[in-house]
């Protein structure tokens, strides 16, 4: 009999994540969201810390909307869970990375699902730690367009910039046009529209940064007609 069928698995995991959703779901209603739409591809047990690390997966569709709306890092603290042989409620150190669960710490984490009722969870106090998140791919962008001035940047959506592939070329959207399209621009400077829909998904519509603002002045509205050429 192989003894790792008696390790916590991705199932317990599953189980335990989803409860916490669901009793957390009026404050954070987003982990519900993250957990439907992405799926827990592996989980690895970790000695220093000891603990349990999850990996998620998800399609690059739901990516893009995972780094628009779910760009968050931190500790969530005042989840307690019953300890079997203390029988007590035992608080847990939990961390979050796109509003869904990344990493427990606990001691004998192999066994978590035996040492612990994953059913038996208290809510206390919640509290939130948040964690600073290092944007690399804004790095890119604000060295592209680092002759644009202060006004027109303030005119895109650096903040929020992220690599996309499309055909092996690497893109990085300075504005979000909605519904999985992007103005982005490749490391070269030049500018392009990403319609995920259109027969043709990319397609150049500047030669660089100083070009793109003759034809964009922070009207979105402005750049229809482009995004459907």
């Amino acid at each position: 009999m192989n003894i790792f069928n008696f390790y916590t698995s991705k199932k317990h995991l599953k189980q335990f994540e989803m409860k916490i959703a669901e009793l957390l779901n009026n404050e954070f209603p987003e982990f519900k969201k993250v957990i439907e739409i992405s799926n827990l591809s592996g989980i690895h047990f970790t000695v220093k810390p000891q603990g349990i690390y999850l990996n998620r997966s998800y399609s690059p569709k739901v990516f893009e909307e995972i780094r628009r709306n779910h760009n968050t890092s931190f500790h969530l603290n005042g989840i307690l869970v019953f300890e079997k042989k203390s029988k007590k409620h035992i608080p847990l150190k939990l961390h979050y990375f796109h509003n869904s669960l990344t990493s427990i710490n606990i001691d004998d984490p192999k066994n978590f699902h035996r040492n612990f009722d994953l059913n038996n969870i208290k809510i206390e106090e919640i509290e939130i730690g948040y964690l600073k998140i290092q944007n690399s791919d804004k790095e890119i962008v604000l060295k592209v367009l680092k002759n644009s001035n202060e006004e027109k940047l303030n005119l895109l959506d650096v903040e929020n910039a992220f690599e996309i592939e499309i055909d092996e070329k690497l893109f990085y959207t300075i504005l979000d046009m909605e519904d999985g399209n992007y103005i982005a621009v490749d490391k070269q400077g030049k500018v392009y529209r990403l319609n995920h829909d259109h027969k043709e998904r990319v397609i150049k519509i500047a030669e660089n940064p100083n070009d793109f603002f003759k034809i964009y002045n922070g009207q979105k509205s402005e750049l229809e007609n482009i995004m459907n050429e």
